[in-house]
């Protein structure tokens, strides 16, 4: 019936595998869990390495780094049965009728789409609030919310996708580093006719960055979004969106000189205790038209 693949990368999932072969078994489905660690430090090795001994888990470490893309299509290649569910490694289930949940829309034609949410507390170390309050205000949204936008409020941390669909569209590993590779899977999906339905089934997002990684991985999905709207393989984000109005009205010119003028500004102020997200958005529309007009 279902297939649980957790792509691995310097993450503990031991508490959470273990959560979810509970709850299968409470629901008494046909169901396997697979673990790909990809290329992690040798000290999360040692504790997921205890998944080999538990049933219906098969834990396998690759010999390289394969990328976010790469791993899931080969968990996928890997698994047995009709439904693949797609879990990150730094997921914590906060619903004990997490699986339940799922198995009453199964089984489907249509992607089943759970959520994110972050902690409700303000992390203590000031280096980790830009991401969660980021993470908290645009992603921790309900399921009437992300249905609005379709595909735009896709990510590929908690879904479900039957196997067929799957292999006739699986995630582009021409995509290399962070960021967008879910937004063009789901893209492709709706322009295909598969339906994306969301629910409120989230998981908790638990590995929060420091700022300097957050916006270091920023840099990475933009750049990564320059490239798939330059070659048309993504088209359109609330990003992209911003910078066809301002193209449109003739105001890309004017819009980067006055955010350029406060751009040390902004990166200080995202540091902060208090970061804008309002300046957030700014600063990486900032990054966006600098890469446009190369």
């Amino acid at each position: 019936m279902l297939s649980i693949l957790i792509p691995i990368y310097n993450e503990d999932v031991t508490k959470l595998v273990k959560e979810l072969v509970y709850q299968c078994n409470r629901q008494k489905i046909t169901f396997e869990v697979i673990c790909f660690d990809d290329g992690s430090r040798q000290s999360y090795k040692d504790k997921n390495e205890v998944l080999r001994s538990v049933f219906r888990v098969n834990y396998v470490e690759l010999s390289e780094n394969l990328g976010r893309a790469k791993i899931r299509n080969w968990l996928a290649k890997s698994a047995r049965f009709d439904h693949l569910l797609f879990l990150d490694g730094d997921s914590k289930l906060i619903n004990k009728s997490f699986i339940k949940n799922y198995v009453e829309h199964l089984p489907s034609s249509k992607i089943l789409v759970g959520g994110r949410i972050y902690k409700a507390k303000q992390p203590k170390n000031i280096k980790k609030i830009l991401h969660w309050k980021y993470g908290s205000l645009r992603e921790s949204l309900s399921a009437t919310q992300r249905q609005k936008a379709g595909f735009i409020h896709f990510h590929s941390n908690n879904f479900i996708i039957p196997t067929k669909i799957f292999s006739e569209h699986s995630f582009d590993t021409n995509i290399n580093g962070y960021g967008y590779e879910d937004l063009v899977f789901a893209q492709e999906l709706e322009s295909a006719g598969h339906e994306i339905l969301h629910i409120d089934n989230p998981t908790r997002h638990n590995k929060i960055e420091n700022v300097d990684d957050f916006l270091k991985k920023t840099i990475e999905g933009i750049e990564n979004l320059h490239d798939l709207y330059q070659s048309d393989r993504l088209k359109t984000t609330r990003l992209i969106k911003a910078y066809e109005r301002l193209k449109k009205y003739k105001l890309l010119g004017i819009t980067k000189k006055h955010i350029g003028k406060r751009i040390n500004q902004y990166e200080e102020n995202l540091r902060s205790s208090d970061p804008s997200i309002r300046k957030f958005n700014l600063w990486k529309l900032y990054q966006f038209i600098e890469l446009m007009e190369k």
